[in-house]
């Protein structure tokens, strides 16, 4: 059977390409060389039967109210989500407690419990920057990057758009520290961008934390993670597509300089009439798939050193017996019903020494944790009464001494250590409620998923000279590749990591005009 498309890679971007195209009409096959579909969309009972874990992804935060959803009609594919009415708590270690809420006069009377000048600046800033951000925010996630001459541009107009360049300039704690006073604000403001992997002392990254602070949503997929990438599977295969699982990609073929299809590992020759998209990482789709030696020596050279070397996870799933019940809950209950609880420290301070040691190859002390218990707002991934948490830690990729493989030796301490930090909170969590305990270090995330390369959650860090116009290479974000006929569409792509089908999405738009075919959505 011909194809017009082949995508390599069925993680949720190549997934969300390959639906757009095919309801085009487009006859596209997908590859893929693990048993399933989904990439980070990965959920499977890693603990104990009937006990759903999710090994990578827990929220999908823009799904829902994406084009991507809108456009493939996911819901009519079986993709639903629940939203927790409470969105993320900080807990902090004298077990006072900030709830964060979608309404920002519900957010500022929280704030307004430790300063009032910062609820009212809370409150400023939703007027200045609120409407912006809501009518800016998936326009420029759900299309290509725009150059930082027209962004700039755009925002010298208005004092708030100058305001805004500084702030991009500025790091994160720079930006707090101009426009809070209480520590705890801080604190949980922070907490919003560094359980990202965003370093709180990173130039360049204080305007991401204006868009966390103004925007938060927690939509968990019924089912579990799998159920998106399944849904996507079922888009592709209703529009005539193929989705082809352990199927493992040898190299692209070229005729000349133009990409005509794919070699397997078994030797057989697939050929793509129109196009290849790779949803790969860049080196192992250009050094290896490609070949260095078909690829212009400055595009080499930027693949190369595209890197994977920040904030990696190490996550506990856990099966238990009964949620957690948080100290904090005597004084603010809707923290025991938060999406996820958030331990990082009294001081911002804390924040950046934490990732300090990560840098060192230092598996933090302190608290640094996200805890997240699905099964609060969709019962299906757990027996009845039961629940599943993932415990979520920052950590180095490379532990000194030992590197990735020192992990072996740190990796049981190191979990008992987080659990007895989680239960000087949660006094509940005792052995006895501990069904069943998974262990992922960041050496198990990458053997799980190699695209995510040294653990880094996000397909390669997302630092200012990886971000935007510059991801994956300068020159480069307009999803096509120096390789006429070939094509980018992973989260090493803008919009960047996540679950969101940003890039599968951009890269589909891109693809259907340079090919001629009827784009048919918005």
């Amino acid at each position: 059977m011909s194809h017009d498309f082949i995508v390599i890679g069925a993680g949720h971007n190549g997934l969300a390409c390959a639906g757009y195209l095919a309801k085009t009409g487009a006859k596209v096959l997908v590859v893929e060389r693990s048993a399933r579909v989904g990439g980070g969309c990965h959920t499977e009972e890693a603990t104990l039967p009937g006990f759903k874990h999710n090994l990578c992804s827990v929220v999908h935060t823009n799904i829902p109210t994406s084009p991507v959803y809108r456009d493939l009609e996911l819901e009519r594919h079986g993709v639903k989500y629940v939203y927790p009415e409470h969105l993320r708590g900080t807990i902090f270690p004298d077990h006072r407690s900030i709830v964060m809420y979608r309404e920002p006069k519900r957010m500022a009377a929280e704030l307004a419990k430790f300063s009032a000048r910062d609820a009212r600046t809370y409150t400023q800033l939703v007027e200045d920057y609120g409407e912006f951000i809501e009518s800016t925010y998936l326009p420029l996630m759900y299309s290509p990057p725009l150059a930082p001459s027209l962004q700039s541009a755009e925002l010298e107009k208005s004092a708030e758009g100058r305001t805004l360049l500084q702030w991009q300039a500025s790091t994160p704690v720079q930006l707090l520290d101009e426009l809070f006073e209480s520590a705890e604000v801080k604190v949980h403001f922070l907490a919003r961008l560094t359980v990202l992997g965003f370093a709180p002392d990173q130039f360049g990254q204080g305007w991401i934390c204006l868009f966390r602070i103004l925007k938060a949503e927690a939509p968990i997929c019924v089912g579990g993670s799998e159920q998106l990438a399944i849904g996507l599977r079922k888009v592709i295969e209703a529009h005539g597509g193929v989705v082809r699982t352990g199927v493992e990609v040898k190299r692209v073929l070229l005729k000349g300089k133009r990409a005509v299809g794919i070699e397997l590992a078994d030797g057989t020759r697939v050929d793509a009439a129109k196009a290849v998209i790779t949803n790969v990482e860049p080196r192992k789709s250009f050094l290896q798939m490609v070949g260095e030696e078909h690829l212009p020596s400055s595009f080499a050279t930027r693949v190369k050193n595209y890197h994977s070397r920040g904030r990696s996870l190490f996550c506990l799933h856990l099966a238990l017996s009964e949620p957690p019940e948080y100290r904090a809950a005597a004084h603010n209950p809707a923290v025991n019903t938060a999406f996820s609880q958030e331990l990082f420290g009294a001081s911002v301070e804390d924040q950046v020494r934490a990732y300090q040691e990560i840098a060192q190859g230092r598996p933090p002390q302190k608290e640094m944790l996200q805890i997240t218990l699905p099964t609060l707002f969709d019962p299906s991934q757990a027996p009845a009464g039961k629940h599943t948490a993932v415990v979520w830690q920052y950590a180095p990729y490379a532990v000194q001494p030992g590197g990735a493989e020192g992990w072996r030796k740190l990796r049981d301490a190191y979990a008992e250590h987080l659990l007895e930090l989680w239960k000087s909170y949660a006094p509940n969590m005792t052995k006895d409620k501990i069904l069943a305990m998974k262990i992922q270090d960041p050496s198990d995330t990458e053997r799980l998923n190699d695209n995510l390369v040294h653990g880094v959650d996000v397909v390669g860090d997302m630092t200012p000279d990886q971000m935007g116009y510059f991801r994956p290479f300068a020159g480069w974000s307009s999803y096509r590749s120096p390789v006429e006929g070939l094509y980018m569409c992973g989260g090493y792509c803008h919009p960047g990591g996540g679950v969101h089908a940003g890039a599968g999405h951009n890269a589909a738009g891109v693809i259907a005009e340079d090919c001629n075919l009827k784009k048919w959505w918005d």
